[in-house]
């Protein structure tokens, strides 16, 4: 029995015991691993160019916010009271609003002893 090989796949070149490369041939040996490596050059550039634009920001400046004292609640304080009792240019109503935001009050009951963050300016 001899096998025979099939006229498209391998063509010999003449004169020589090595098989020419067929288009199909050369696409597979240089075409698909230049793909590839075009591929992971260009993921390569994407995390480079990522990594030089996510930098961290560092900065000798103090943090953003609000400047706050600590005030204990007495009986019978509330907190337009104790609103109205800072030293702020800041109209009561909005002042009270900033204080049960600082503070993550629910309602505006206060207990005896508590201690509230007031902003100043």
């Amino acid at each position: 029995m001899t096998a025979t090989a099939n006229s498209d796949a391998l063509r010999f070149q003449r004169g020589s015991q090595m098989p020419a490369l067929t288009r199909r041939g050369r696409v597979l040996l240089l075409g698909v691993p230049t793909l590839l490596l075009t591929a992971a050059l260009l993921v390569a550039a994407v995390f480079a160019g990522a990594a030089l634009f996510n930098q961290a920001q560092a900065s000798t400046s103090s943090e953003p916010g609000l400047e706050a004292e600590v005030v204990t609640v007495t009986e019978g304080d509330t907190l337009w009271s104790i609103a109205s009792a800072t030293d702020s240019g800041t109209e009561v109503q909005v002042l009270i609003t900033q204080i049960a935001e600082l503070n993550d009050l629910d309602t505006a009951q206060l207990a005896p002893g508590q201690e509230l963050y007031v902003p100043v300016d």
